[in-house]
């Protein structure tokens, strides 16, 4: 049985140091990286999200409430910390919150911005028809989780390159660092972007959901799971419509990078 980690924990409610991607992981960098902002909500709480369209960003399911209110967090030219409302959000009918002992399912959320984000923010394309996931395929995580306790504000995005590991399902990805330096996310990376590179692009293939971790401890440094946006691809489609953006930004209408 894995204990899961659910990676956005309010910072009072944890034990030790808050982290953000673990393992020695080095700075994000380049172009992907430029879209990927923090998620700020009640008490501190913080996850990470991936901006998708100028005004919609793509998270985690269960890093938003009914009633609560959230900001994007990101950092201006001048690498102070700005802040944008977000006016509306939603999550697919399908999703299920996490427990102790399961992962959550269809844990997605697209989250609508009060004003457009500016435009050093990068945006990223959705992968919504990827091929079939094969046992060491290769993604990146990005993850700007708060690297430290009392640090209310977005910590700096780093990246990892993990696999893919079994068991396989349609719903779940998981993922672990092929080098056994037990890199993996840890708290305030919930929402973090996985993507996957292909010929003709980088784009975003899921979004991280929960953490275990070595040997399937509770913690973080093991398997990184993430839902996959593929089987919820009318839903997101929908939802950008809904949001006000009709584009998916995903491959179909997207340029090659």
């Amino acid at each position: 049985m894995i204990s899961i980690v659910v990676a956005f924990f309010c910072l009072v409610l944890i034990g030790g140091p808050a982290r953000g991607l673990v393992g020695g992981v080095p700075l994000a960098t380049g172009d992907i990286a430029r879209s990927v902002l923090g998620i700020v909500g009640p008490h501190n709480s913080f996850c990470t999200a991936t901006a998708v369209a100028k005004k919609v960003l793509l998270s985690a399911a269960h890093c938003v409430q009914q009633g609560a209110n959230y900001r994007a967090q990101l950092r201006d030219t001048n690498g102070l910390r700005a802040f944008s409302d977000s006016v509306e959000w939603e999550r697919p009918p399908q999703y299920k919150p996490p427990t102790p002992l399961t992962a959550p399912v269809g844990d997605l959320a697209l989250l609508k911005l009060a004003t457009p984000l500016p435009a050093e923010i990068g945006i990223a394309v959705l992968e919504l028809h990827p091929p079939p996931i094969w046992p060491g395929d290769r993604f990146t995580v990005i993850g700007g989780g708060i690297p430290f306790r009392g640090l209310h504000e977005t910590g700096f995005n780093r990246a990892a390159t993990l696999v893919a590991t079994g068991p396989f399902s349609s719903l779940q990805i998981r993922l672990i660092d092929p080098s056994g330096q037990k890199s993996g996310v840890c708290f305030g990376d919930s929402g973090s972007p996985v993507f996957q590179s292909e010929a003709d692009g980088t784009r975003i293939v899921a979004v991280v959901s929960w953490a275990s971790g070595p040997n399937n401890t509770k913690g973080c440094g093991g398997l990184t799971g993430a839902t996959p946006l593929s089987p919820y691809r009318q839903w997101i489609e929908g939802t950008l419509n809904k949001l006000g953006d009709g584009s998916t930004n995903s491959q179909e209408n997207a340029a090659p990078n």
